[in-house]
């Protein structure tokens, strides 16, 4: 009662009608006499009292406005009530309000004489130097579809603000690809923001459909110019890996210098995907170019160069003469080649890096082995897994496993015995019976209570990190009165008292931004346990979702060559948020860096956490 009189003392002068709806609305025991649905102001109430009188609420409640009143001004559909949403954006201050007094415009696009209106004045806002204003503006816009593509159109040239333009632009998609001419191109280019006009698997479904000759000499300028968006850029080279080679020849000419625009890039990340799409693309055009990029000073770039001259039998690039090489880019790539290979000769060079001083070049090396599938690896793999440790020890008894079929654990004395007794006459099996038999042994396989373990997956890592979500979704209770956090906080716990010393750990907790408890590794020893414990005692959910952070924050210790990352949520926030561009982006660091990730996906399965841990040979598991 006391708010009420404070709104009957206010200045402004309010009709009768007003008064009595703001009291309606603000007193519980009248609510019932303010219905939302569009038959609200049946009876006695004509159409233009009832929009007075959602004015009235309007004006009192601001962005606290119940939603549906913009919908029923919508429904009503007279002059009167699209002026009152025109007016209601003045009184409005919250982006999410403003959205939906300008989505509520949609119900006028289907009348003939008010549509000119309601689009004058959204495409005016849209373009406006409010921020709010434009972004609410053009999304909805965007939403009304080919009603909307002249407003559209102008908003996506125009527009001071460049989310209201990547929004105009998404909207206006399907009316770019059918017009299919230059400047259709240019804004799709200049204007394509992800994910505001839509996902990279959309943008790259839009920029396929440009092939005309002219449109890859854009494409190509685009690429090579420093005024363009690196992710759209990248985006144009994804394009470029998706048409099939030999269709046919002005296509593959067009496609090919917008790829040699980008391998000779300044942007390491872009000659990476660039030689990418040549790798997938297949063919020799370019070998001249990726032989100089060989020598490249990035390593992502050099490895997979590296592959493809040597794939190609370039002279000079050998496997067997890259083996010997200083640089261990060169020998993890030799690895890949003497692999394919498969002659004893190759498969003798393969086994000395499995002795390689550069742990990086040894897992590459067991990696290959098991891929190979050669009875003559099986001897010194048998020799890895005595004076291997921590993943690498695990890697040699999975490749192991992978050929022989077998699993006889991490003791190299029973693996030793089986080569004693069946060395001679032993072969290989069919890759179906290895599949069979792992299968049998998943199914049957207990839990080991004295394992170190976080959420189930076992560490057997010692050089690893702990990637643990802490947004403010994390705060979701799940059961017993505890949060997502607090059970993240137990596994933490429990991971810590388990962890030997001289294990090399770290633990980083993400949200808008990664914060690590260390810059790098630190050696587990009774003090850093306590210091870890603290750590994970103090974390509190909060903000948003920024897994490239958190992956970026793991990486940058080159001695990690293992991580747990663990989320509830896609990425929101970060310099990559979509999901096909961040998982590329991971594939892209690890090429060089073999990390095994296993991921951890809370309350729903993730897309995002199975393909990262495909991708990188890890475990995904999911928890509720």
């Amino acid at each position: 009662m006391i708010r009420t009189l404070a709104v009957l003392r206010r200045p402004a002068a309010r009709s009768a009608v007003a008064l009595l709806t703001l009291l309606t609305v603000l007193s519980p025991g009248l609510s019932r006499g303010l219905s939302v649905g569009p038959n609200a102001g049946a009876g006695d109430r004509s159409a233009r009292d009832r929009v007075s009188e959602i004015w009235a609420v309007i004006q009192d409640r601001g962005d606290k406005t119940p939603r549906g009143l913009f919908d029923e001004l919508g429904q009503i559909g007279t002059p009167q009530a699209l002026h009152t949403l025109e007016r209601s954006i003045d009184e409005l201050r919250r982006v999410w309000s403003k959205k939906r007094a300008f989505a509520a415009m949609g119900h006028f696009m289907g009348d003939a004489e008010l549509r000119p209106k309601a689009l004058n004045t959204l495409e005016f806002h849209a373009k406006g130097s409010d921020e709010a204003n434009a972004l609410a503006a053009s999304q909805a816009l965007a939403a009304f579809g080919e009603v909307a593509y002249d407003s559209l159109y102008v908003v996506a040239r125009t527009a001071r603000d460049d989310r209201a333009k990547a929004f105009a632009v998404g909207g206006l998609a399907p009316e770019l690809v059918m017009r299919n001419d230059a400047a259709s191109l240019e804004l799709v280019l200049d204007g394509w923001i992800t994910p505001h006009s839509g996902s990279r698997d959309r943008a790259v479904a839009v920029l396929w459909r440009f092939q005309s000759q002219p449109h890859f000499d854009r494409m190509a300028r685009f690429v090579g110019s420093k005024t363009g968006s690196y992710a759209m850029r990248r985006f144009v080279l994804v394009t470029m890996e998706n048409h099939p080679r030999g269709e046919s020849a002005n296509l593959d000419v067009g496609v090919e210098a917008v790829l040699e625009k980008g391998a000779q890039s300044k942007d390491p990340a872009l000659r990476y995907h660039a030689l990418r799409a040549m790798n997938a693309r297949g063919g020799t055009d370019h070998m001249r170019m990726v032989e100089r990029l060989a020598e490249d000073r990035e390593p992502t770039v050099r490895r997979i160069a590296l592959e493809m001259v040597a794939r190609a039998g370039v002279r000079g690039f050998d496997p067997a003469q890259m083996a010997q090489s200083r640089d261990e880019i060169k020998r993890q790539a030799a690895s890949v080649g003497l692999a394919e290979l498969g002659t004893p000769a190759a498969m003798e060079a393969l086994h000395e890096l499995l002795t390689d001083d550069d742990p990086t070049v040894r897992a590459e090396a067991i990696l290959q082995v098991g891929r190979r599938r050669d009875r003559s690896s099986i001897p010194f793999l048998i020799d890895r897994l005595e004076h291997e440790s921590g993943r690498l020890k695990r890697d040699a008894w999975y490749s192991l496993t992978v050929i022989t079929g077998k699993d006889l654990g991490l003791r190299v004395g029973s693996w030793r015995s089986f080569w004693r007794k069946e060395g001679e006459s032993f072969v290989v099996p069919p890759w179906s019976e290895v599949v069979e038999a792992a299968a049998r042994r998943e199914a049957s396989r207990e839990s080991n209570e004295s394992q170190v373990a976080f959420y189930g997956l076992e560490i057997i890592s010692n050089r690893f990190a702990l990637v643990v979500d802490t947004s403010g979704s994390m705060k979701e209770q799940v059961y017993r009165g505890k949060t997502r956090l607090d059970v993240a906080k137990e596994q933490l716990e429990a991971t810590l008292s388990r962890i030997g010393e001289g294990v090399l750990f770290n633990i980083v907790p993400f949200a808008g931004a990664a914060r690590p408890m260390d810059d790098g590794l630190l050696e587990m020893d009774e003090i850093e346990r306590e210091n870890a414990s603290l750590f994970v005692s103090r974390l509190r959910a909060d903000g948003g979702t920024n897994v490239y952070d958190a992956l970026a924050a793991a990486f940058d210790d080159d001695r990690v060559d293992t991580i747990y990352l663990l989320t509830d949520g896609d990425p929101s926030v970060g310099e990559i948020t979509d999901v096909p561009t961040l998982r590329e982006e991971i594939v892209r660091w690890n090429s060089v860096r073999g990390v095994r990730i296993h991921c951890i996906a809370v309350g729903k399965d993730s897309a995002l956490l199975k393909g990262i841990a495909e991708d990188s040979r890890g475990e995904y598991v999911r928890v509720d």
